[in-house]
């Protein structure tokens, strides 16, 4: 009779901070610590299957990206890149990976590889981290016993998307206005603790809906709220590592943006707080099956834009720019609000961003070089007994998780965002209608993977229907 094996183990992934270059010598803005980077290595395995699965305090990366991580680790395993799974936090105070195009936690970031040899040498030494941890948690493997909890906490995140009286949606960085807007956001703290046969904690996954964008554009290197919330739950558990996922957290913020590293912790102390008291009282669950199922889904993208709508749209965001020339405090263009303490030069380099997107739509437009009509996003799910993950690359609305949690047919559901890769903001028909940064104007950066049109209407829809058949898949096993 097969039973489940559990190995975790923690491990740290602080940058070194080059004198010049700043942290891994890619982000030379950042050139502090305050609190250490750190990731988890939780390995499942019950003889059949194994499934090594990282968290880890980084902003993540495109799908593309991802994926070559988690085959480094996987060809050192000598398993498929399947069994590995790579989530991150999405901290906005970590720096660029050596080698990646994804700058940190802010599309104004500064970025690149200032001396090829370092940044070469820290983006091996850091994939060894993770290799070694996985090798690490598989030597530990042990028969284990699962406990489920479940923790609320409403009073450190907001959904960002206000909507606008006359019609679209304002960017809200004040927590007060945006608790006005009406709009959901999930309260939910999805606890999974692990314990050898004689009762003694191996680790845990705590599952929350938030992005920790408190220190987004600092100088320091942090785990953000993260962190603190991190404490409070190993503390509780005899200081066995606890690994953090992201739950579908695309119009949902921390109750600071732009803040300190105090407020941080503050937002930290009440999620781990609430949580730690969750899983004092969390229960026995059953451990197995342990499988897995995963697809990867076609999602289907808007139409071409038309010569006059790609001019329209480059006119617009150089009349914006023009505006700050004589308005440095402006912050509206094209239905997208700019944070009001960015510097104008900040503001600018965003709008560049977006005018090149659109001077290469004219420039395919009129060369009748073809354009992706459909997008791939690989999701899945993990069954461990009675708990389910329900898994997807980027980042879906948090509605979309709600409706997971209503349609899962197990027990315990932790909805699993920023897993196997960062691929963009998913939102479902109306939010697509109301427009805003997440539905249009991040689809319009390039350099996150290449030219992108936004996804169309019945997205959503989409990627429900797919995860009720992985949920009937795992329900089958």
């Amino acid at each position: 009779m097969t039973e489940l094996r559990v190995g975790i183990v923690g491990f740290d992934i602080t940058p070194e901070i080059h004198p010049e270059y700043g942290a891994w010598g890619t982000t030379p803005q950042m050139t502090k610590v305050d609190k250490p980077l750190l990731a988890r290595c939780i390995v499942l395995d019950d003889g059949v299957q194994r499934i090594v699965w990282f968290g880890s305090d980084l902003c993540g990366n495109p799908v593309h990206e991802t994926d070559r991580f988690r085959d480094e680790v996987a060809e050192a395993l000598d398993m498929p890149r399947q069994q590995v799974i790579w989530s991150t936090s999405q901290t906005h105070s970590s720096p660029t990976i050596p080698g990646s195009g994804m700058p940190g936690g802010s599309s104004i970031t500064t970025r690149g590889t200032y001396s090829t040899e370092y940044c070469d040498s820290q983006f091996r030494n850091l994939m060894v981290s993770y290799q070694e941890a996985a090798r690490e948690a598989i030597e530990r493997l042990q028969p284990a016993n699962v406990f489920v909890g479940k923790g609320h906490c409403d009073s450190m995140s907001y959904n960002t998307r206000f909507p606008m009286p006359g019609g679209g949606v304002k960017f809200s960085r004040n927590y007060a206005e945006g608790l006005q807007g009406g709009k959901y956001f999930d309260p939910t703290i999805g606890l999974v603790r692990f314990e050898d046969k004689q009762g003694h904690p191996l680790g845990a996954i705590f599952n929350f809906c938030c992005h920790p964008a408190t220190m987004i554009n600092d100088v320091m290197v942090s785990p953000d709220w993260v962190g603190t919330a991190r404490e409070h739950i190993e503390e509780v558990i005899a200081g066995a590592p606890a690994m953090y996922v992201q739950g579908f957290c695309g119009d949902v913020n921390c109750y600071h943006i732009f803040g300190t590293p105090d407020q941080a912790r503050h937002s930290g102390d009440k999620l781990g707080k609430a949580a730690a008291q969750a899983m004092a009282l969390s229960i026995p669950a059953r451990s197995l099956p342990l499988c897995s199922s995963w697809k990867t889904i076609d999602l289907a993208c808007r139409p071409m834009y038309s010569r006059r709508e790609i001019q329209q749209n480059i006119d617009r965001r150089e009349s914006f720019i023009e505006d700050l020339r004589h308005d440095p405090e402006a912050t509206w263009f094209c239905g997208v609000n700019y944070p009001e303490n960015f510097p104008v030069e900040d503001k600018i380099k965003g709008v560049s961003l977006q005018i090149g997107y659109f001077k290469e739509a004219l420039r395919l437009l009129e060369a009748a070089e073809p354009v992706r009509t459909t997008l791939q996003l690989p999701i899945g799910g993990i069954r461990i007994g009675d708990v389910v993950a329900a898994i997807s690359a980027g980042e879906n609305f948090t509605q979309t998780g709600r409706q997971l949690r209503e349609r899962s047919p197990f027990v315990h559901t932790l909805v699993c965002g920023d897993t196997n890769g960062l691929f963009g903001y998913i939102g479902d028909d109306r939010e697509i209608d109301r427009g805003g940064y997440e539905t249009d104007s991040f689809w319009t950066i390039m350099f996150f993977d290449g030219f992108r049109l936004p996804l169309a209407k019945g997205t959503v829809t989409r990627i429900l229907s797919a995860f009720d058949d992985i949920f009937q898949e795992l329900g089958a096993a």
